[in-house]
């Protein structure tokens, strides 16, 4: 009959709260310059009054090197998962068959924690984040196999000469 005006943050919610439970509150206040951890904290509560600004979070990702805020806020916007650009500068020179073998363990990881939560009969807030993360960590890797491909096959003829060469061999 009407629209419920009420805007709910799922992702956002469970976000902060995935975040309060991982890192020890009153470090990183001090560390991101709140006047007290009971500000972090409440700013952590969706349903207080006080709302986490876009300086308070970039400076709270940098402290921890903690994204799950960001991802929460980018999944309520139905966006991928952030990545750090550390990550792509990190990566270490391997095979494409080494970065799919990793992509595939990390789709095993995955698959594991899904079968945990079926046999459980549900899914509960920290399972639902373990599932969550591993999902991130799996498109990460998607990215870093991509990332590798893109590195080693920088140009389209370098790869339409391969393929000839091998497609002649084949003939």
């Amino acid at each position: 009959m009407f629209a419920s005006d009420k805007f709910e943050l799922n992702h956002v919610n469970s976000a902060y709260r995935e975040f309060a439970a991982e890192e020890n509150l009153k470090e990183v206040a001090q560390a991101a310059g709140f006047h007290s951890p009971q500000t972090l904290r409440n700013k952590l509560c969706i349903e207080h009054s006080h709302n986490l600004t876009v300086n308070e979070l970039a400076k709270i990702v940098k402290v921890t090197d903690n994204r799950c805020i960001i991802d929460g806020l980018l999944l309520e916007v139905d966006c991928e998962p952030s990545i750090a650009f550390q990550h792509f500068q990190s990566i270490k020179p391997t095979t494409f068959k080494d970065s799919l073998v990793k992509a595939y363990i990390e789709l095993g990881i995955l698959s594991d924690l899904c079968e945990q939560v079926k046999e459980s009969r549900g899914l509960k807030a920290n399972a639902r984040n373990r599932v969550i993360r591993q999902s991130i960590n799996l498109i990460n890797e998607f990215r870093r196999l991509i990332y590798h491909v893109e590195s080693n096959f920088s140009n389209h003829t370098a790869v339409t000469g391969r393929m000839s060469t091998k497609l002649k061999a084949a003939s």
